[in-house]
């Protein structure tokens, strides 16, 4: 298995897309989505813990359904670490404004590729070379809205409903090849959850996957220690193979 697979499977895949399209949004969810992405926008640093379930056949390798715990740490514009932990061990991402890392712990490997630029364009670039994304990454970029729309062909509010005790929007989107839905917070307009799904190409159900993000940090103190990811001792490099 490749360092690619392992990547996919711990961090889960992307549905970001550079195809332009003319989008239908309507207006309630035009509303919901700039103010989400104007309060996200205007913090200077990021936090949060986040939760990930996956269908069977979602990530490349897995035939059994996974779940994940983890955080994501941010400073913008360019700064961000993740650590998540799986049935499958711990991996750690992190970006620097110019690299991105990537740390199996369980296999003892890591990989790092060039990603010059800030969050926003790393994510598009890597996305787009390797087909990953780190955790919930497009919630935290420094243009949310930007990068969550790309792509999308229409966009609907489709009511209300309650993640964790905190009343959110609930919002659908489409595009080619993958329907996804964002909650947003009608308080404090912050994302809690975002999921979507693939068809199966072999006509079974669609693969899914559910991010929620349980706890949020605006504003607070991130330490250059806590964004800072290196290769363990002893770590084996491995190629980061693009896409094809």
């Amino acid at each position: 298995m490749n360092l690619r697979h392992l990547i996919l499977g711990a961090l889960g895949a992307s549905f970001l897309t550079s195809c332009s399209t003319t989008q239908q949004i309507d207006t309630k969810t035009n509303t919901v989505l700039n103010g989400m992405s104007d309060k996200l926008a205007a913090a200077k640093t990021l936090r949060v813990k986040v939760t990930r379930q996956s269908s069977p056949g979602f990530n490349a390798g897995m035939v059994v359904a996974e779940s994940a715990t983890g955080s994501v740490a941010v400073q913008r514009p360019s700064r961000l670490s993740a650590q998540m932990k799986t049935s499958e061990g711990s991996r750690t991402i992190g970006f620097d404004g110019g690299n991105l890392i990537v740390v199996d712990h369980a296999a003892g490997t890591h990989s790092i590729v060039k990603a010059p630029g800030d969050i926003d364009n790393a994510v598009r670039s890597i996305q787009r070379i390797y087909g990953l994304t780190p955790p919930v990454a497009e919630l935290l970029a420094n243009h949310p809205r930007a990068l969550l729309l790309e792509g999308v062909k229409t966009g609907k509010h489709t009511g209300t409903e309650s993640i964790n005790g905190v009343e959110c929007d609930r919002l659908a989107f489409q595009q080619d090849g993958l329907s996804w839905q964002l909650w947003v917070a009608t308080g404090d307009k912050l994302p809690r959850r975002i999921s979507f799904a693939y068809p199966n190409g072999e006509g079974g159900a669609p693969l899914t996957m559910t991010a929620t993000i349980t706890h949020w940090e605006i504003d607070a103190p991130v330490s250059k220690a806590e964004l800072t990811v290196s290769p363990p001792h002893g770590s084996r490099a491995l190629e980061m193979i693009p896409l094809k």
